[in-house]
């Protein structure tokens, strides 16, 4: 009989009266509200709400010289100057930005606004290098940073170019040394994956000490670690031979990329390819929601491919859009306020 470790962690976890609070109905009944009052237009998308909270938390001379910078910005910029205040930067490279949109390369510009905003299947480009993981290990680092370049324009553009504005660098940038500084995209990708896999992996065994490197990122890092619009997540394991749990992941996940977040999640194998297979192996973003499934970027192809909601329910067969993996066995949500 075939077997997956998490399904086993699962009804463990079950039968000794442990919640997921993932799956929890009450859960799901919020994901679900925010994301039909978001599609209906009732309330704005996630980045928007974030850019609302941060254009509030400026002083009154920062937020009119912000109002006086955008009033004439085409929509693309204003989209870019939005998130990039967003996503936490100072004002003052937010300005920067905002002065410098005009000269800015085709490049730059395209990774400002993100790498997966079209919803379509084919190769993930970053300013003419393949999004692809860097080796074996860095899945989850790759993952990470498609989904950070998504709510951070600062990002893209420093892997398009290297460009700052006003000496300011997104975390994950800054903490590469500066010997290690990259002189082209694909090198500057590569030192992207590094950084935030080190940082991942750094006290991820119980929160005391490293991770092995070789293992790749633990699931439980993936969570907190992942910065997107100051908000925060949490990760859970998903056992896809419960209909429940299929039922509750495909809601979840929906909520949340209606509402423009979004969702790592982990694939594996199963005991009929061999032990080593059980547990989660493998990490793709969900970054669409098409007609009957999801688009994900799979980080070891470099590119976004489509999987349906049956070919998740089915498992069994490994699919493109999973790394050729056949189970989703664990996701990172975004934590759902009680009062939303």
């Amino acid at each position: 009989m075939k077997w997956q470790a998490t399904t086993i962690l699962a009804r463990l976890g079950k039968a000794v009266g442990l919640r997921r609070k993932w799956r929890d109905s009450s859960s799901i009944r919020r994901a679900m509200r925010l994301a039909q009052r978001a599609s209906e237009g009732e309330m704005p998308a996630a980045w928007f709400r974030a850019y609302e909270r941060a254009l509030a938390a400026l002083n009154e001379e920062d937020r009119f010289r912000f109002t006086k910078l955008t009033v004439d910005l085409d929509p693309s910029a204003l989209d870019v100057a939005q998130r990039g205040l967003a996503s936490g930067a100072p004002s003052s490279a937010v300005f920067g930005l905002i002065r410098a949109w005009k000269d800015l390369t085709d490049a730059e510009r395209e990774l400002a606004l993100g790498p997966v905003r079209e919803a379509k299947e084919g190769p993930v480009v970053l300013a003419g290098a393949p999004a692809r993981q860097m080796d074996d290990t860095t899945c989850g680092a790759a993952a990470m940073a498609i989904m950070l370049m998504v709510g951070d324009p600062f990002v893209g553009i420093w892997v398009a170019s290297g460009r700052s504005f006003f000496h300011y660098l997104p975390p994950e940038v800054a903490r590469i040394p500066r010997r290690a500084w990259m002189m082209t995209p694909q090198e500057r990708w590569e030192g992207l994956q590094k950084s935030i896999h080190v940082d991942t992996v750094r006290r991820g065994f119980l929160l005391l000490v490293p991770w092995p490197k070789s293992l790749g990122t633990p699931p439980w890092r993936v969570d907190n670690h992942t910065r997107f619009l100051g908000l925060r997540f949490h990760g859970g394991i998903v056992d896809d031979t419960d209909e429940t749990d299929l039922d509750a992941m495909i809601t979840r996940a929906t909520a949340a990329l209606i509402d423009g977040i979004p969702v790592p999640i982990y694939a594996s194998g199963d005991s009929s390819r061999g032990l080593d297979t059980v547990v989660p192996r493998h990490v793709v973003l969900l970054t669409h929601i098409l007609d009957g499934g999801f688009l994900a970027y799979e980080p070891a192809s470099a590119a976004q491919h489509f999987v349906s909601e049956r070919q998740l329910r089915e498992g069994g067969k490994g699919l493109d859009a999973l790394g050729h993996w056949s189970h989703i066995s664990w996701m990172v949500l975004p934590k759902a306020k009680p009062n939303a």
